[in-house]
Protein backbone atom coordinates (compact mmCIF):
# COMPACT_ATOMS: atom_id res chain seq x y z
CA UNK A 1 0.00 0.00 0.00
CA UNK A 2 1.12 3.41 -1.40
CA UNK A 3 2.07 6.13 1.30
CA UNK A 4 2.75 9.67 0.64
CA UNK A 5 4.76 11.99 3.29
CA UNK A 6 3.39 15.28 4.00
CA UNK A 7 5.76 18.11 3.29
CA UNK A 8 6.90 18.77 7.03
CA UNK A 9 9.01 21.67 6.82
CA UNK A 10 12.97 21.16 8.73
CA UNK A 11 11.24 23.16 11.41
CA UNK A 12 8.64 21.17 12.22
CA UNK A 13 9.23 18.64 15.33
CA UNK A 14 8.73 14.91 14.97
CA UNK A 15 5.70 13.58 16.84
CA UNK A 16 4.65 10.41 18.69
CA UNK A 17 1.12 9.41 16.18
CA UNK A 18 -0.81 6.49 16.63
CA UNK A 19 -3.65 4.54 14.68
CA UNK A 20 -6.17 3.14 16.83
CA UNK A 21 -8.24 0.11 15.23
CA UNK A 22 -9.89 -2.91 17.04
CA UNK A 23 -8.40 -5.52 14.33
CA UNK A 24 -6.49 -4.97 10.90
CA UNK A 25 -9.67 -7.03 8.34
CA UNK A 26 -9.54 -5.71 4.81
CA UNK A 27 -11.98 -2.73 5.39
CA UNK A 28 -11.57 0.54 3.97
CA UNK A 29 -11.56 2.31 7.28
CA UNK A 30 -8.62 -0.04 8.40
CA UNK A 31 -6.71 0.11 5.48
CA UNK A 32 -6.78 4.05 5.57
CA UNK A 33 -5.78 3.44 8.78
CA UNK A 34 -2.32 1.41 7.90
CA UNK A 35 -2.32 4.02 5.15
CA UNK A 36 -1.92 6.94 7.63
CA UNK A 37 0.70 5.63 9.83
CA UNK A 38 2.93 4.24 6.96
CA UNK A 39 2.65 8.17 5.90
CA UNK A 40 3.30 9.08 9.40
CA UNK A 41 6.57 7.29 9.73
CA UNK A 42 7.72 8.19 5.78
CA UNK A 43 7.22 11.93 7.60
CA UNK A 44 9.66 11.69 10.17
CA UNK A 45 7.31 10.75 12.99
CA UNK A 46 7.36 8.02 15.56
CA UNK A 47 4.15 6.14 13.86
CA UNK A 48 2.28 3.52 15.44
CA UNK A 49 -0.05 1.14 14.86
CA UNK A 50 -2.26 -0.40 18.05
CA UNK A 51 -4.71 -3.44 17.19
CA UNK A 52 -6.88 -4.34 20.32
CA UNK A 53 -7.01 -7.79 18.57
CA UNK A 54 -4.06 -9.47 16.87
CA UNK A 55 -2.30 -10.15 13.42
CA UNK A 56 -4.87 -9.79 10.48
CA UNK A 57 -5.05 -10.08 6.42
CA UNK A 58 -3.68 -6.10 6.53
CA UNK A 59 -0.57 -6.79 8.83
CA UNK A 60 1.64 -7.64 5.80
CA UNK A 61 0.91 -4.51 4.43
CA UNK A 62 2.58 -1.92 7.50
CA UNK A 63 5.59 -0.34 6.63
CA UNK A 64 8.75 -1.49 8.67
CA UNK A 65 9.06 1.78 9.92
CA UNK A 66 5.78 2.04 11.66
CA UNK A 67 5.73 0.21 15.51
CA UNK A 68 2.82 -2.42 15.63
CA UNK A 69 1.29 -3.42 18.55
CA UNK A 70 -0.80 -6.26 19.25
CA UNK A 71 -2.68 -5.88 22.28
CA UNK A 72 -4.70 -9.37 22.06
CA UNK A 73 -7.75 -8.22 23.97
CA UNK A 74 -11.15 -9.88 23.75
CA UNK A 75 -13.98 -8.12 24.62
CA UNK A 76 -16.50 -9.88 26.80
CA UNK A 77 -20.54 -10.20 25.87
CA UNK A 78 -22.43 -7.21 27.27
CA UNK A 79 -24.68 -9.94 27.92
CA UNK A 80 -22.80 -10.58 30.93
CA UNK A 81 -22.64 -7.17 32.39
CA UNK A 82 -20.37 -8.34 35.06
CA UNK A 83 -18.03 -9.61 32.86
CA UNK A 84 -18.52 -6.92 29.89
CA UNK A 85 -17.08 -4.26 32.84
CA UNK A 86 -14.52 -6.08 33.88
CA UNK A 87 -13.20 -6.83 30.23
CA UNK A 88 -13.44 -3.27 29.51
CA UNK A 89 -11.41 -2.49 32.67
CA UNK A 90 -8.58 -4.93 31.02
CA UNK A 91 -8.74 -3.61 27.73
CA UNK A 92 -8.50 0.14 29.10
CA UNK A 93 -5.44 -0.73 31.10
CA UNK A 94 -3.85 -2.69 28.15
CA UNK A 95 -4.33 0.24 25.83
CA UNK A 96 -3.31 2.97 28.72
CA UNK A 97 0.30 0.69 29.47
CA UNK A 98 0.98 0.97 25.35
CA UNK A 99 0.41 4.29 25.27
CA UNK A 100 2.32 5.31 28.16
CA UNK A 101 5.46 2.83 27.03
CA UNK A 102 5.27 4.23 23.73
CA UNK A 103 4.96 8.11 24.81
CA UNK A 104 2.58 8.77 22.37
CA UNK A 105 1.48 11.84 21.85
CA UNK A 106 -1.84 11.60 19.40
CA UNK A 107 -3.80 8.99 19.19
CA UNK A 108 -6.31 8.83 15.39
CA UNK A 109 -9.17 6.06 16.37
CA UNK A 110 -11.11 3.96 13.62
CA UNK A 111 -14.00 2.79 13.53
CA UNK A 112 -17.36 2.75 16.25
CA UNK A 113 -15.22 0.29 18.85
CA UNK A 114 -11.78 1.76 18.64
CA UNK A 115 -13.84 5.23 18.79
CA UNK A 116 -15.58 4.18 21.81
CA UNK A 117 -11.50 3.12 23.53
CA UNK A 118 -10.39 6.48 22.26
CA UNK A 119 -12.97 7.96 24.12
CA UNK A 120 -11.63 6.38 27.31
CA UNK A 121 -8.52 7.36 26.91
CA UNK A 122 -9.39 10.94 26.36
CA UNK A 123 -11.37 11.17 29.41
CA UNK A 124 -8.86 9.53 31.51
CA UNK A 125 -6.52 12.48 30.08
CA UNK A 126 -4.40 9.96 28.76
CA UNK A 127 -3.09 11.43 25.29
CA UNK A 128 -4.79 13.97 23.08
CA UNK A 129 -7.41 11.83 20.57
CA UNK A 130 -8.86 12.46 17.16
CA UNK A 131 -11.79 10.40 16.38
CA UNK A 132 -12.70 9.04 12.61
CA UNK A 133 -16.49 8.39 11.66
CA UNK A 134 -16.34 7.10 8.11
CA UNK A 135 -20.22 6.47 7.83
CA UNK A 136 -23.03 8.31 7.31
CA UNK A 137 -25.17 6.05 8.97
CA UNK A 138 -22.49 5.73 12.02
CA UNK A 139 -25.60 4.43 14.46
CA UNK A 140 -27.23 2.07 12.26
CA UNK A 141 -26.47 -1.37 13.79
CA UNK A 142 -29.48 -3.41 11.98
CA UNK A 143 -33.64 -3.81 13.04
CA UNK A 144 -32.08 -6.25 16.05
CA UNK A 145 -30.38 -3.33 18.11
CA UNK A 146 -31.83 -2.56 21.51
CA UNK A 147 -32.60 1.03 21.80
CA UNK A 148 -30.96 1.57 25.09
CA UNK A 149 -27.32 0.83 23.39
CA UNK A 150 -28.43 2.81 20.36
CA UNK A 151 -29.10 5.71 23.33
CA UNK A 152 -25.82 5.03 24.61
CA UNK A 153 -23.97 5.30 21.50
CA UNK A 154 -24.57 8.75 20.83
CA UNK A 155 -24.16 9.53 24.00
CA UNK A 156 -20.43 8.66 23.74
CA UNK A 157 -20.39 10.77 20.78
CA UNK A 158 -21.56 13.63 21.88
CA UNK A 159 -18.53 12.81 24.27
CA UNK A 160 -16.22 12.75 21.95
CA UNK A 161 -17.61 16.10 19.99
CA UNK A 162 -16.69 17.74 23.58
CA UNK A 163 -13.75 15.78 24.99
CA UNK A 164 -11.94 14.57 22.02
CA UNK A 165 -8.89 16.96 20.46
CA UNK A 166 -11.38 16.65 16.89
CA UNK A 167 -13.33 14.11 15.51
CA UNK A 168 -12.63 13.82 11.75
CA UNK A 169 -15.57 12.60 9.21
CA UNK A 170 -14.05 11.17 6.09
CA UNK A 171 -16.46 13.55 4.02
CA UNK A 172 -18.68 16.62 4.45
CA UNK A 173 -21.54 14.48 3.45
CA UNK A 174 -20.47 11.88 6.99
CA UNK A 175 -20.26 14.96 8.92
CA UNK A 176 -23.94 16.70 8.50
CA UNK A 177 -25.03 13.58 8.99
CA UNK A 178 -22.86 12.91 12.39
CA UNK A 179 -24.30 16.43 13.73
CA UNK A 180 -28.34 15.87 12.30
CA UNK A 181 -28.39 12.42 13.99
CA UNK A 182 -26.86 13.97 16.97
CA UNK A 183 -28.84 16.90 17.19
CA UNK A 184 -25.54 18.83 17.77
CA UNK A 185 -25.11 22.14 18.82
CA UNK A 186 -22.36 24.89 17.25
CA UNK A 187 -19.87 24.07 20.33
CA UNK A 188 -20.04 20.46 19.60
CA UNK A 189 -19.59 20.99 15.59
CA UNK A 190 -17.10 22.88 16.19
CA UNK A 191 -14.49 20.30 17.03
CA UNK A 192 -15.77 18.25 13.85
CA UNK A 193 -13.35 18.34 11.07
CA UNK A 194 -13.92 17.17 7.42
CA UNK A 195 -11.38 15.48 6.12
CA UNK A 196 -12.44 13.77 2.64
CA UNK A 197 -10.70 10.62 2.29
CA UNK A 198 -7.87 10.28 -0.51
CA UNK A 199 -5.45 8.08 -2.86
CA UNK A 200 -2.11 7.55 -4.09
CA UNK A 201 -2.31 6.08 -7.68
CA UNK A 202 -0.85 2.33 -7.57
CA UNK A 203 2.44 1.06 -9.26
CA UNK A 204 1.23 0.24 -12.75
CA UNK A 205 0.65 -2.84 -13.97
CA UNK A 206 2.20 -4.16 -16.97
CA UNK A 207 1.01 -5.91 -20.23
CA UNK A 208 2.03 -9.03 -19.30
CA UNK A 209 0.94 -8.09 -15.67
CA UNK A 210 -2.58 -6.97 -16.75
CA UNK A 211 -2.86 -10.74 -18.53
CA UNK A 212 -1.75 -12.44 -15.84
CA UNK A 213 -4.41 -11.05 -13.57
CA UNK A 214 -6.64 -11.66 -16.01
CA UNK A 215 -6.00 -15.21 -16.26
CA UNK A 216 -5.96 -15.61 -12.52
CA UNK A 217 -9.70 -14.75 -12.82
CA UNK A 218 -10.52 -16.82 -15.87
CA UNK A 219 -11.82 -13.35 -17.81
CA UNK A 220 -10.76 -14.65 -21.30
CA UNK A 221 -10.02 -11.80 -23.81
CA UNK A 222 -13.41 -10.69 -24.71
CA UNK A 223 -14.57 -10.76 -21.38
CA UNK A 224 -16.03 -7.91 -19.18
CA UNK A 225 -14.05 -8.33 -15.94
CA UNK A 226 -16.01 -6.89 -13.41
CA UNK A 227 -14.42 -6.08 -10.04
CA UNK A 228 -16.00 -5.17 -6.37
CA UNK A 229 -14.75 -5.52 -2.98
CA UNK A 230 -15.88 -4.73 0.32
CA UNK A 231 -17.18 -6.74 3.58
CA UNK A 232 -20.39 -9.63 3.05
CA UNK A 233 -22.76 -7.65 4.59
CA UNK A 234 -26.00 -6.13 4.35
CA UNK A 235 -24.48 -2.37 3.76
CA UNK A 236 -22.41 -3.53 0.14
CA UNK A 237 -25.63 -5.37 -1.06
CA UNK A 238 -23.60 -7.81 -2.94
CA UNK A 239 -26.53 -10.18 -3.59
CA UNK A 240 -27.75 -7.29 -6.43
CA UNK A 241 -24.59 -7.36 -8.24
CA UNK A 242 -24.92 -11.03 -8.47
CA UNK A 243 -28.42 -10.77 -9.61
CA UNK A 244 -27.08 -8.72 -12.05
CA UNK A 245 -24.78 -11.14 -13.05
CA UNK A 246 -27.88 -13.36 -14.38
CA UNK A 247 -29.25 -10.75 -16.36
CA UNK A 248 -25.71 -10.10 -17.92
CA UNK A 249 -25.52 -13.70 -18.83
CA UNK A 250 -28.70 -13.19 -20.13
CA UNK A 251 -28.32 -10.71 -22.51
CA UNK A 252 -25.59 -12.83 -23.50
CA UNK A 253 -22.85 -10.29 -22.80
CA UNK A 254 -19.32 -12.08 -21.96
CA UNK A 255 -18.14 -11.21 -18.28
CA UNK A 256 -16.60 -12.56 -15.28
CA UNK A 257 -17.35 -11.16 -11.55
CA UNK A 258 -15.15 -10.96 -9.47
CA UNK A 259 -16.08 -9.93 -5.23
CA UNK A 260 -13.48 -9.71 -2.72
CA UNK A 261 -13.77 -9.85 0.05
CA UNK A 262 -15.34 -11.83 3.37
CA UNK A 263 -17.80 -10.92 5.93
CA UNK A 264 -21.12 -12.76 7.63
CA UNK A 265 -22.88 -12.56 4.45
CA UNK A 266 -20.22 -14.90 2.15
CA UNK A 267 -21.98 -18.08 2.55
CA UNK A 268 -25.34 -16.69 1.81
CA UNK A 269 -23.99 -15.23 -1.72
CA UNK A 270 -22.30 -18.44 -2.51
CA UNK A 271 -25.78 -19.86 -2.56
CA UNK A 272 -27.14 -17.40 -4.53
CA UNK A 273 -24.40 -17.86 -7.16
CA UNK A 274 -24.56 -21.81 -7.22
CA UNK A 275 -28.31 -21.21 -7.20
CA UNK A 276 -28.46 -18.83 -10.47
CA UNK A 277 -26.06 -20.95 -12.08
CA UNK A 278 -22.98 -18.48 -11.51
CA UNK A 279 -20.44 -20.83 -10.42
CA UNK A 280 -18.30 -20.30 -13.37
CA UNK A 281 -18.69 -16.70 -14.33
CA UNK A 282 -18.64 -15.28 -10.05
CA UNK A 283 -15.80 -15.48 -8.47
CA UNK A 284 -15.64 -14.66 -4.65
CA UNK A 285 -12.47 -15.41 -3.54
CA UNK A 286 -12.55 -13.83 0.06
CA UNK A 287 -9.93 -11.03 0.90
CA UNK A 288 -7.60 -10.57 -2.16
CA UNK A 289 -4.32 -9.15 -1.30
CA UNK A 290 -2.78 -5.81 -3.39
CA UNK A 291 -6.30 -5.65 -4.52
CA UNK A 292 -5.81 -1.93 -5.17
CA UNK A 293 -3.13 -2.53 -7.79
CA UNK A 294 -5.05 -5.53 -9.16
CA UNK A 295 -7.94 -3.36 -9.67
CA UNK A 296 -5.81 -2.04 -12.61
CA UNK A 297 -6.45 -5.27 -14.79
CA UNK A 298 -10.42 -4.94 -14.52
CA UNK A 299 -12.84 -3.42 -17.14
CA UNK A 300 -15.27 -2.02 -14.70
CA UNK A 301 -15.84 -1.62 -10.87
CA UNK A 302 -19.27 -1.97 -9.40
CA UNK A 303 -20.29 -0.76 -5.98
CA UNK A 304 -23.76 -1.94 -5.12
CA UNK A 305 -23.95 -0.31 -1.91
CA UNK A 306 -27.06 0.68 0.11
CA UNK A 307 -25.17 3.38 1.87
CA UNK A 308 -22.17 4.37 1.93
CA UNK A 309 -19.86 7.35 4.17
CA UNK A 310 -16.77 8.22 1.36
CA UNK A 311 -15.93 4.29 0.34
CA UNK A 312 -11.91 4.26 -0.28
CA UNK A 313 -12.59 1.47 -2.28
CA UNK A 314 -14.34 3.85 -4.92
CA UNK A 315 -11.27 6.49 -4.98
CA UNK A 316 -8.97 3.65 -5.49
CA UNK A 317 -10.64 2.01 -8.72
CA UNK A 318 -10.96 5.70 -9.91
CA UNK A 319 -7.03 5.97 -9.09
CA UNK A 320 -6.15 2.89 -10.94
CA UNK A 321 -8.06 3.92 -13.95
CA UNK A 322 -11.04 1.65 -14.17
CA UNK A 323 -14.63 3.27 -14.78
CA UNK A 324 -16.97 2.73 -12.11
CA UNK A 325 -20.50 2.02 -11.99
CA UNK A 326 -22.05 2.80 -8.44
CA UNK A 327 -25.24 3.47 -6.87
CA UNK A 328 -27.05 6.85 -6.64
CA UNK A 329 -26.25 7.53 -2.57
CA UNK A 330 -24.83 9.75 -0.55
CA UNK A 331 -21.02 8.97 -0.34
CA UNK A 332 -20.91 7.82 -3.68
CA UNK A 333 -22.87 10.59 -5.98
CA UNK A 334 -20.60 13.17 -3.64
CA UNK A 335 -17.72 11.49 -5.89
CA UNK A 336 -19.46 10.46 -9.11
CA UNK A 337 -20.56 12.56 -11.95
CA UNK A 338 -23.57 10.48 -14.16
CA UNK A 339 -21.86 10.01 -17.44
CA UNK A 340 -18.54 12.09 -16.59
CA UNK A 341 -16.38 9.96 -14.11
CA UNK A 342 -18.63 7.13 -14.07
CA UNK A 343 -22.03 5.82 -13.94
CA UNK A 344 -24.87 5.79 -11.25
CA UNK A 345 -27.81 3.40 -11.18
CA UNK A 346 -30.39 3.53 -8.65
CA UNK A 347 -29.53 1.11 -5.37
CA UNK A 348 -30.92 -2.19 -5.01
CA UNK A 349 -31.57 -2.44 -9.10
CA UNK A 350 -29.88 -5.62 -10.40
CA UNK A 351 -31.20 -4.92 -13.61
CA UNK A 352 -29.86 -1.20 -13.81
CA UNK A 353 -26.75 -2.67 -12.29
CA UNK A 354 -26.38 -4.73 -15.33
CA UNK A 355 -27.49 -2.64 -18.01
CA UNK A 356 -25.03 -0.22 -16.66
CA UNK A 357 -22.03 -2.83 -16.68
CA UNK A 358 -23.36 -3.86 -20.34
CA UNK A 359 -22.96 -0.40 -21.26
CA UNK A 360 -19.25 -0.39 -20.61
CA UNK A 361 -18.69 -3.26 -23.14
CA UNK A 362 -17.80 -0.18 -25.48
CA UNK A 363 -14.65 0.58 -25.18
CA UNK A 364 -14.61 4.30 -26.20
CA UNK A 365 -16.98 4.95 -23.55
CA UNK A 366 -14.75 3.03 -21.26
CA UNK A 367 -11.78 5.40 -21.80
CA UNK A 368 -13.93 8.37 -21.94
CA UNK A 369 -15.16 7.21 -18.11
CA UNK A 370 -11.42 6.18 -17.22
CA UNK A 371 -10.06 9.23 -18.14
CA UNK A 372 -12.46 11.23 -16.16
CA UNK A 373 -12.21 9.32 -13.49
CA UNK A 374 -8.21 9.72 -12.92
CA UNK A 375 -8.51 13.21 -13.43
CA UNK A 376 -11.22 13.94 -10.43
CA UNK A 377 -8.54 11.67 -7.88
CA UNK A 378 -5.65 13.64 -9.02
CA UNK A 379 -7.44 16.88 -8.48
CA UNK A 380 -9.43 16.39 -5.25
CA UNK A 381 -8.93 13.44 -3.86
CA UNK A 382 -4.81 13.04 -3.49
CA UNK A 383 -4.05 11.23 -0.28
CA UNK A 384 -0.73 14.03 0.13
CA UNK A 385 -3.71 16.32 1.01
CA UNK A 386 -5.37 13.95 3.34
CA UNK A 387 -1.49 13.26 5.00
CA UNK A 388 -0.79 17.49 5.26
CA UNK A 389 -3.95 18.07 6.57
CA UNK A 390 -3.50 15.02 9.39
CA UNK A 391 -0.17 16.35 10.10
CA UNK A 392 -1.19 19.60 10.79
CA UNK A 393 -4.26 18.47 12.60
CA UNK A 394 -1.97 16.09 15.28
CA UNK A 395 0.63 18.80 15.59
CA UNK A 396 -2.60 21.40 17.25
CA UNK A 397 -3.77 18.54 18.99
CA UNK A 398 -0.71 17.06 20.75
CA UNK A 399 -0.56 21.17 21.66
CA UNK A 400 -3.77 21.30 23.49
CA UNK A 401 -3.66 21.16 27.23
CA UNK A 402 -5.14 17.95 28.29
CA UNK A 403 -7.73 17.48 30.68
CA UNK A 404 -6.18 16.21 33.56
CA UNK A 405 -2.87 14.31 34.16
CA UNK A 406 -3.33 10.61 34.75
CA UNK A 407 -1.02 8.15 36.79
CA UNK A 408 0.84 5.98 34.79
CA UNK A 409 -1.05 3.14 34.37
CA UNK A 410 0.40 0.27 36.47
Amino acid sequence: MGAVPDDVTAAARPLAVAQLVEALEMGGAERLAVQIANARAAAGDASHLIVMSGPGPLSAAVDPRVAVHYLGFARASVRDPLRFALSLQRGERLLARRIAASDVQVVQSHLPGANFWGLLLALRGRCAVIATVHNNREFDYGDADHPLRSRLRRAAYRQMLRRCAAVVAVSEAVAASLLEDLGAGPREAGRLVAVPNGVAEPEPLDAAARAAVRARFGAAPGDLLVMAAGRHCEQKNFAALIEAAERLRAIRQPFRLVIAGDGPLLPDHEALRERLGLGDAVQLPGNVADFARLLQAADVFALPSLWEGLPLVLLEALAAGVPVVGTDIAGVRDVIVDDRSGLLVRPGDPEGLAAAIALLADPERRERLRAGGLALVRERYSFARVSHTLGELYRRAADRPRPSSPERPT
